[in-house]
C-alpha cells in the first residue's frame, strides 16, 4: 500500500466523526417518537416520573443507539489523534483531542447506561429513582459530554488543516461546548450544552466530509527521483 492509499484510508476514517452523530440523532428520533417528550431538569420528581415511564418502552432502544454513537466517538477519537501526531502537530493537541474524546465518550456510554436501565427495568415505576436515573442521564450525556466534545472539537479546529471559513468557527463552537463544564457553577451556563451540541455536530460533518474527500496533491516527480536515487 502506497503513503497516498494510508493517508487517504486515514482521511476516511475521521467519517466516524459523522457516524457518530448520525446515531446520535437516530437514538433521540426514537425516543421522540415515543411521544412522552423530554423532561427539564428542574422539573418535579412526579413530572420527571411520568414522562419516563411513558417514554420507558423506548429507551432501551435509545440508549442502545446512545452507545454504538459513543464507540464510534470513540473511534474517531483515536484516528483524530493518530492524525494529529502523524502531522507532527504541536504535542498539546493530539493530547487534548485524547482527553476530550474520551471524556466526552465516556460520559455518553454513562449517561446511555441510565437510559437503558430506565427502558429494561421497573426502576422508574419509582419517582424518585427515574428522577436519579434522568438527572444522570441529563448530567452526563448533557454539560459533561459536550465539555468533552468542545475540547476535542478545539483540538481538530487547531490542528487540523482547515480553510480558515472552517477553523474559526470550530474554535468558537468548541469554546462554548467547553464552557458547558461550568453549567453546575452557575445554571445559566446550561445553554452552552445546546450550542455546542448541535452546531458542534454540524461542523464535526462538515469539517471530516471536508478533510475525509480532500483531493491529495500527489508528490513532485523531482522529489521522488531525488529520492530513488538516495
Amino acid at each position: 500500500m502506497t503513503a497516498n492509499q494510508e493517508a487517504r484510508r486515514g482521511n476516511l476514517g475521521l467519517l466516524t466523526g459523522s457516524l457518530f452523530v448520525v446515531l446520535w440523532f437516530a437514538g433521540t428520533i426514537v425516543q421522540g417518537s415515543s411521544g412522552a417528550g423530554f423532561p427539564r431538569p428542574t422539573d418535579e420528581m412526579a413530572k420527571v416520573g411520568d414522562i419516563m415511564r411513558a417514554g420507558a418502552s423506548t429507551m432501551e432502544t435509545t440508549g442502545g443507539l446512545f452507545i454504538l454513537s459513543a464507540v464510534a466517538l470513540l473511534c474517531f477519537t483515536a484516528i483524530l489523534t493518530a492524525r494529529l501526531r502523524r502531522d507532527s502537530r504541536p504535542g498539546w493537541l493530539p493530547e487534548l483531542a485524547l482527553a476530550g474524546g474520551i471524556t466526552s465518550a465516556v460520559a455518553l456510554l454513562a449517561g446511555a447506561a441510565a437510559t437503558v436501565a430506565t427502558g429494561s427495568t421497573d426502576l422508574a415505576t419509582d419517582d424518585a429513582t427515574a428522577t436519579l436515573l434522568y438527572q444522570l442521564s441529563f448530567w452526563l450525556g448533557g454539560p459533561i459530554h459536550i465539555a468533552g466534545f468542545g475540547m476535542l472539537i478545539l483540538a481538530a479546529a487547531s490542528g487540523l488543516a482547515l480553510p480558515k471559513w472552517l477553523r474559526v468557527p470550530g474554535l468558537v463552537i468548541g469554546a462554548a461546548g467547553a464552557l458547558a463544564a461550568l453549567s453546575p457553577l452557575a445554571s445559566q451556563l446550561v445553554l452552552f450544552t445546546p450550542i455546542g451540541r448541535f452546531l458542534g455536530f454540524i461542523w464535526l460533518i462538515v469539517a471530516t466530509a471536508v478533510v475525509a474527500f480532500r483531493r491529495r496533491t500527489p508528490a513532485p516527480a523531482s522529489v521522488s527521483k531525488e529520492t530513488a536515487e538516495v
